[in-house]
């Protein structure tokens, strides 16, 4: 779940670390609207040591992430 505070729309950047050897890999970028939520959910066996996410803007967010 992605969410932000901006007034304009926020790309987050997510990159991750499929092996924990600091081998890092963009997954994809998410264009989140205006003060908005963006859902997305890894694809089923999808696995990965480490999970980073960066913004292209200064704003407030949240990332929050659910493990089944």
């Amino acid at each position: 779940h992605l969410w932000h505070d901006n007034d304009r729309p926020v790309e987050f950047t997510v990159e991750v670390d499929p092996l924990g050897n600091q081998s890092w890999n963009v997954y994809d970028v998410f264009r989140v609207p205006p003060g908005g939520y963006l859902h997305h959910e890894f694809p089923s066996g999808f696995s990965a040591h480490w999970v980073r996410i960066k913004t292209d803007t200064t704003c407030k967010a949240t990332a929050y992430f659910i493990y089944t």
